[in-house]
């Protein structure tokens, strides 16, 4: 039974860590779409950490047990990902 909820525990905790990555991203990528001019290398930046989170995303092992805000919370961050890389960069 412990080694189940350090499972579980270690399990809510990579959900959690995605959910914070893609808070950092959004907020990095907020701050390069308000500059006055983007640079090839702010569109690559871009282009990397929504790569980052669409990939973190696909690794995070589901679990029954993970509270149902948490799942909801981490799928509208890698929605709003594949949205943005689609409209930036899918031609």
């Amino acid at each position: 039974m412990a080694f189940t909820i350090k499972m579980q525990s270690k399990i809510a905790n990579e959900w959690k860590n995605f959910i914070s990555d893609a808070n950092n991203f959004f907020d990095k990528i907020q701050k390069i779409a308000n500059k006055k001019n983007i640079t090839d290398k702010d569109k690559k930046r871009i282009k990397l950490m929504l790569e980052i989170l669409l990939e973190e995303y696909k690794g995070l092992k589901p679990s029954i047990l993970l509270p149902k805000e948490l799942k909801q919370k981490a799928k509208e961050k890698y929605l709003k990902a594949r949205e943005l890389y689609e409209k930036l960069f899918r031609n």
